[in-house]
């Protein structure tokens, strides 16, 4: 029975389902929904990868075309107005914690694991200002986009959450991002 409350709850609250969890998350309790115009800017990184520009667009693919509604029992019907209301969200800035020349996701998820640097940082903030992501290497941002792409919600035409803000700092437990678990052996 205390299962079954447990579960009523957790539904009830919207709880943000992120994987893998985040080392560290803050986040607030406002309604915060994406512009219109939504953009993923990389402007501030040179020469991006044509790795880490395909992963912008399939973030942005996922944004507009997921239509992933909230986990309560009205699928967030009764947040509509406070939605239509929410303030918006222009944009997210992404950059590199370096100046040098950025290397592909591919080379850098295929370094040795203890070379490895997929921790990042995410910003998103409520007073009508870019959010941000920062990382050392694309496979953070990487690490970062996926992260970004799970907080939000669809309720008609408007993508949001109800969490906002979120202050996410994140890096790997281990020296690995993920494990396999091979069920198929006896």
């Amino acid at each position: 029975m205390r299962v079954v409350v447990f579960l009523l709850v957790l539904c009830a609250s919207g709880t943000l389902a992120l994987w893998p969890k985040p080392r560290q998350i803050t986040t607030g309790t406002q309604t915060l929904k994406l512009s219109r115009s939504f953009s993923i800017n990389l402007s501030r990184i040179s020469d991006a990868p044509a790795d880490l520009k395909a992963a912008v667009t399939r973030t942005q693919g996922y944004l507009k075309n997921d239509k992933l509604r909230i986990l309560v029992p009205d699928r967030g019907a009764s947040k509509a107005g406070k939605i239509s209301s929410a303030p918006t969200l222009p944009s997210l800035i992404l950059s590199l914690d370096s100046q040098a020349k950025p290397r592909t996701i591919a080379h850098e998820a295929t370094l040795a694991v203890e070379n490895r640097k997929e921790g990042y940082a995410l910003n998103v903030p409520t007073n009508g200002s870019p959010a941000t992501l920062t990382a050392a290497t694309t496979l953070g941002l990487l690490r970062g986009l996926t992260t970004f792409s799970q907080i939000w919600f669809q309720l008609g035409d408007n993508t949001y959450t109800h969490k906002a803000p979120f202050k996410i700092v994140d890096s790997p437990a281990f020296p690995y991002r993920g494990f396999m678990l091979d069920t198929a052996r006896n």
